[in-house]
């Protein structure tokens, strides 16, 4: 066989595989799922982002006949779990939950992350948003945002503000506050948001931005004060507070967001098949009633809609965290 032969033949095999992918995607995709299907939820088995999970993890179970199975896995803001998915085979039976800290935060924070939240993954859909409320003592004698920064500038340094730990969202959104409003602060970093909400119910401290899904019974209740909600729309939860945008802080608005991601190179037909599939459980009428009470909207989207907002988030965290010099290590 000469060498022009072989020449000939090697191109002809590369154009028969070449051409043969398309097609072994769409096989691989019709035939999906055909075994249980992994869903990795990088947080512990309590709250809206692991009650979602499992939710739309029943649904896809009734919906597309395999099993799609939870599991927990904690550990360093989320990047635990999410790693897992980043190294799982990229086949559409390992996908992860992934939320705001590990999935636009937390690899900031980092010298040396476990792996960028922009290549590692495919985006499928998201599965639900909700926003931070921001909150007050009872005590603080203020109304609006525009009070609380009003009171701020007389009082430089005096007044403080908690968050769920240093690097977490809140803690972020206030060092942001305080200099696109121009005042001093201080940073009180606890354990978890629950322990915040005991401080400034305690007097302890004065702001802090929680979830909704954990504030809007305590602003319900009377036992925190609402300000505002960082969602660019007005929240159901508690529909009387202005957003942010509405109270003069533009620059806080953002959403809690989480959805389902897949490996990267998981092969389209499979995303496709995964994001419709995702499309029909958010529409359930029993998930939507669900996070609505607990003060999350479900919305769905499609991949490239999740991967825009992914691109958002992290390049508005990223410079939060750069111009304030904010670092988990």
């Amino acid at each position: 066989m000469n060498r022009h032969f072989r020449k000939i033949l090697a191109l002809a095999c590369a154009f028969v595989t070449l051409a043969s992918a398309p097609l072994h995607a769409q096989q691989a995709a019709s035939n999906y799922p055909s075994r249980p299907v992994t869903i990795v939820v990088p947080f512990t088995a309590v709250g809206a982002t692991d009650v979602s999970a499992r939710l739309i993890a029943a649904l896809l179970t009734k919906q597309l006949g395999q099993a799609f199975v939870v599991e927990n896995r904690t550990g360093a803001s989320g990047m635990i779990g999410m790693n897992v998915v980043a190294r799982a085979a990229p086949d559409g039976y390992t996908l992860g939950w992934g939320g705001n800290s590990p999935m636009s935060v937390a690899p900031h924070l980092k010298k040396e992350p476990l792996y960028d939240p922009l290549t590692a993954f495919a985006p499928v859909s998201l599965a639900a948003i909700s926003s931070w409320i921001m909150t007050t003592r009872p005590g603080l004698p203020v109304s609006t945002v525009a009070d609380l920064v009003a009171l701020a500038k007389t009082q430089p340094g005096k007044l403080s503000f908690a968050s769920s730990g240093n690097g977490s969202a809140p803690h972020l959104i206030g060092e942001l506050f305080k200099s696109s409003a121009g005042i001093d602060m201080l940073h009180v970093p606890y354990k978890g948001e629950v322990d915040g909400f005991n401080a400034m119910m305690s007097g302890q401290v004065d702001m802090m931005l929680g979830s909704t899904s954990a504030a809007s019974q305590l602003v319900k209740a009377g036992r925190l004060k609402g300000l505002a909600v960082t969602t660019p729309r007005r929240d159901p939860a508690v529909p009387d507070l202005p957003t942010v945008a509405e109270a003069g802080a533009p620059d806080l608005t953002f959403e809690i967001f989480f959805g389902m991601l897949a490996p990267a190179g998981t092969p389209a037909p499979v995303v496709a098949r995964l994001a419709e599939a995702m499309k029909q459980a958010v529409a359930d009428p029993s998930y939507r009633e669900t996070m609505a009470k607990a003060g999350v909207i479900a919305t769905s989207s499609t991949p490239d809609e999740f991967r825009a907002l992914l691109v958002r988030h992290n390049e508005r965290w990223k410079d939060i965290i750069r111009r304030n010099n904010i670092s988990s290590e």
